[in-house]
């Protein structure tokens, strides 16, 4: 790569020069009056420019050569392979998912995309820069924020939210549990969060099934653990002593074989789920200590209590770091983007062994005087429509899959497209156009049907409920993921999250990349999705995402096949419904 850059320097520094000379001698002959004689104008103007030709030519070669051979190099590095199979196809994990989206078209896929009324209302609150009446897209379903219930605030999350100091004890606290603070600070709410709290309780509402299966399973373990009794209580006065120092004596024996133990319980924990991850994304005008006690408030109607929730917060108006709140110290990583939640908790997900999922929870509402202050006034947008939407999707892996038998959920193929090295200097057009390259030839040379490269053979006890795992040397030949319907015959949904207002020139990129399937004989119907809420980075992929795995539920025959491309900094997400999924 260095080798390339001070090849291209060097050729425009010869142009340079030569134009220079050229512009020199030119300027020297014309104001010289001595006669130019047939052998200086062969040397000045023949000879010495044909030598700058000649050099830049020279480096324009070699810089070629140089391009071959990091071209060339993936297929001489293993001259025994099959040539079709020398380049090794990226790392596929297969992911369960269910998911909920709420948008102003609707909560399904049929009712978004099939949906061409105008939304847009005119506000009653809402101004614009001129003072008149903005035109904003709500979600007119929503419950109201008034008929929503109060949220019994802890005393941590009420202290660190609250004009408490330090001085106060949990009896000062509870003495003025019942006087007008709380009135005062739902009174003091912002419009953002009432707004984002009627979202999460529409959400969570409309996900009742997953959420009762996950309470029964957290009940069943909760029970297992809580079911041991004191038996010294029911024995006679004068031998509760007795026991209780047999008993002190049986647990000194017991912590002698204490590793013994630990791997146990390791081994029996790997049957169950100790908790629910939740990552709740939400912009940094909202309430989080409000929101975190509506979401437990609201999920122990359903059963799951709140010592089961690990939650962690993450702001999503930027993508610096600094922004980002954890809640969870056992949980206190940094996740600045969607590519970072993907690759620090999808991707581990996925290659664990044991039942393990996470919930991610994404809500944003544009309609408040809050945004319109931070976005609209101060950067003086244009042509925006304040609007509000949210997202609900829960991902769990293949043990957590045969563990709670979810029916709704659906079988997704996560790959990561990245095609550019890291030291590349590639613009990003450049490598959005390379990463569409790679996963086009991906898609058709496997017939857009892939297998997962990091299946394991789950421990179980029974046997009967997990499915057949692919051995290593199946995923290697390629036959053996490769559809049975000609490419031909197929008909394509393909998905991304472009915006096409704002993207045109990765619009214009992405219809070249369909092209290529329907130049194959298939038949492509293409979305693009990035239009809803297209200042929030992290609601564009996931609400494409939710609708994506709602169109995958749907019944379809041998011959459709649906992918989905969201786009991120330096690489691509590719989500492909898997053909290989059974229906139980």
């Amino acid at each position: 790569m260095g080798a390339k850059k001070i090849l291209s320097y060097g050729r425009s520094v010869l142009v340079m020069l030569l134009v220079l000379y050229l512009i020199l001698v030119w300027m020297y002959f014309k104001d010289n009056a001595r006669q130019l004689t047939s052998a200086g104008l062969l040397l000045w103007f023949v000879t010495i420019p044909l030598l700058f030709l000649g050099s830049i030519m020279a480096l324009l070669w070699w810089q070629k050569k140089l391009d071959k051979q990091t071209t060339d190099t993936p297929e001489m590095l293993d001259g025994t392979a099959d040539k079709t199979d020398t380049i090794k196809p990226p790392d596929t994990y297969q992911l369960f998912v269910y998911s909920r989206v709420c948008l102003p078209e609707g909560n399904r896929w049929s009712e978004v995309v099939d949906n061409d009324e105008d939304l847009t209302v005119l506000s009653e609150n809402l101004t614009d820069i001129d003072g008149m009446p903005m035109l904003v897209k709500p979600i007119a379903r929503l419950t109201h924020a008034a008929a929503l219930p109060y949220p019994n605030i802890s005393t941590n999350a009420y202290l660190a939210d609250s004009e408490f100091d330090d001085g106060y004890s949990d009896s000062d606290l509870d003495s003025h549990l019942d006087d007008d603070r709380f009135t005062e600070r739902k009174a003091a709410l912002n419009e953002t969060t009432l707004r984002l709290q009627a979202l999460i309780y529409e959400q969570l509402g409309l996900s009742e099934e997953i959420l009762s299966n996950l309470a029964e399973h957290f009940h069943q373990h909760h029970q297992k653990n809580t079911t041991q009794s004191n038996a010294a209580i029911d024995i006679h006065p004068e031998w509760q002593q007795h026991y209780l120092v047999s008993a002190n004596e049986a647990s000194n024996a017991n912590n002698s074989s204490k590793e013994n133990s630990d791997d146990t319980m390791t081994a029996a924990s790997a049957g169950h789920l100790a908790n629910l991850p939740i990552y709740l994304c939400l912009p940094a005008s909202a309430d989080t200590a409000f929101l975190i006690a509506t979401i437990k408030e609201q999920l122990a109607t359903y059963g799951i209590p709140d010592t089961r929730l690990a939650v962690t917060t993450i702001m999503t108006d930027g993508t610096d770091a600094a922004n980002i709140v954890a809640n969870n110290s056992a949980n206190n990583t940094l996740i600045a983007t969607p590519a970072d939640f993907i690759n620090k908790h999808l991707l581990p997900l996925s290659k664990s062994t044991a039942p393990d999922l996470c919930l991610i929870l994404i809500a944003d509402s544009q309609i408040s005087e809050e945004w319109l202050d931070t976005y609209l006034y101060s950067e003086q947008m244009t042509n925006v429509i304040p609007t509000e939407a949210g997202a609900l999707l829960l991902f769990f892996n293949q043990a957590a899959q045969e563990l709670l038998n979810i029916d709704a959920s659906t079988s997704i193929l996560l790959t990561e497209i990245g095609t550019a090295r890291p030291t590349e200097l590639v613009s990003d057009k450049r490598r959005y156009l390379n990463h569409l390259t790679a996963i086009k030839n991906l898609l058709i040379d496997n017939t857009l049907s892939l297998s997962p490269t990091n299946t394991t053979a789950l421990k179980a006890t029974d046997k009967q409920t997990i499915k057949p795992t692919k051995k290593s040397s199946d995923i290697n030949n390629k036959e053996n993921y490769k559809t049975n319907v000609p490419i031909e015959d197929m008909k394509i949904t393909a998905m991304s999250d472009i915006n096409p207002l704002k993207q045109p020139y990765d619009l214009s990129t992405y219809m070249s990349f369909l092209e290529a399937f329907i130049a194959q004989g298939a038949l492509v119907n293409e979305h693009h999705l990035g239009h809803y809420m297209p200042l929030n980075n992290w609601l564009k992929p996931f609400i494409s995402l939710s609708l994506f795995i709602d169109l995958a539920k749907e019944d379809q025959q041998e011959s459709d096949r649906s992918f989905l491309i969201t786009q991120h900094k330096n690489c691509n997400m590719l989500w492909l419904a898997d053909s290989f999924q059974t229906s139980d």
